[in-house]
């Protein structure tokens, strides 16, 4: 079956990770396409994708998302055309712990084992676990799945839960801000940037930006103020507006706060706060952002600073 509707948006504008799968359920779904999502609900071992991890199989070969280096995906599509020519969900694991693997099986050498389930999602029929997952998504919220709805039957129970991307907010828009933008689309993140100057915030400079806001920190942060944020990154290279910035961040509750520049200017940025608004940031403040990798210019220092989000993003919560 062909489909009726732009499967590839423009690859620069496209974003990657679970974002990618799930928008592109969105529309397959909305185009009445018939696919199946695939979600791994058990690992064990060393496992290229956790409980949680999301990938698409469409009945003609259409993939979005995967669970393995590459070497576990001709089961993952056997298995969604299968739950899509059953209409019913199917499960299956995906084992590579032994070592005759390496020799007879995919030879990828993970030395674990998963589980994954592929619900068929078809035209004119209700799916409760891909309402929940966009809803999630879209609401910004973990969503947790009862795997005895999802997939009835012997071998699969439990809850597993899908979160949803991350939201980084940058608060300067200078030379940095482009390619941090581009990593973060290519990661899967939502990614705002907020700025004051006109210079820096039009002419489709920051095209990978999902939302660009004019404003200086205080007014973005006031305007923000019930909205959840998992990172803000100071960044306008102007000490009086990060200094805004910082005492905004003192009152709310996001747990990535971001400063670039050198040590010596957040010491300074710091000693202008309060005791209280120290207090508030500390634990939560990375200053200077970024991980040190080294480099010099916008784009390694892009790649530091999200190398560390990426860092705060995936550890245990």
């Amino acid at each position: 079956m062909s489909c009726r509707f732009d499967r590839a948006p423009d690859a620069a504008q496209s974003p990657g990770g679970q974002r990618a799968v799930v928008e592109a359920a969105a529309r397959l779904h909305a185009a009445g396409e018939p696919f199946a999502l695939a979600l791994v609900v058990a690992a064990e071992g060393s496992t290229y994708r956790k409980p949680g991890a999301l990938a698409l199989v469409s009945g003609d070969g259409y993939r979005v998302g995967v669970v393995s280096g590459g070497c576990l995906e001709p089961g993952l599509d056997a298995l969604g055309r299968e739950a899509l020519a059953s209409g019913a969900p199917r499960s299956a694991w995906f084992d590579t712990r032994g070592e005759d693997d390496l020799v007879f099986g995919s030879g990828s050498g993970c030395r674990g084992r998963m589980q994954v389930v592929a619900v068929p999602v078809v035209p004119e029929a209700p799916c409760a676990a891909l309402d929940a997952i966009l809803e999630g998504h879209h609401a910004r919220r973990p969503v947790a799945l009862d795997l005895a709805s999802v997939a009835p039957g012997p071998g699969v129970a439990g809850v597993v839960t899908v979160r949803p991307p991350p939201l980084l907010l940058l608060l300067g828009a200078g030379p940095e801000a482009p390619p941090l933008l581009r990593i973060a689309r290519t990661l899967g993140w939502f990614a705002w940037v907020a700025d004051h100057r006109d210079g820096l915030i039009g002419a489709g400079r920051l095209p990978e930006a999902d939302r660009v806001l004019r404003g200086r920190p205080a007014a973005t942060l006031e305007e923000l103020a019930t909205r959840r944020l998992d990172a803000a990154v100071v960044m306008t290279h102007l000490a009086e507006e990060d200094l805004a910035a910082l005492r905004g961040l003192a009152s709310r509750d996001v747990p990535y706060v971001g400063l670039l520049g050198p040590p010596a200017r957040r010491d300074e940025l710091l000693a202008r706060l309060e005791s209280a608004e120290r207090g508030a940031l500390e634990g939560r403040l990375h200053a200077p952002v970024g991980l040190p990798l080294g480099g010099e210019g916008p784009e390694a220092i892009a790649l530091a600073i999200a190398a560390d989000l990426q860092r705060a993003f995936s550890a245990p919560r």
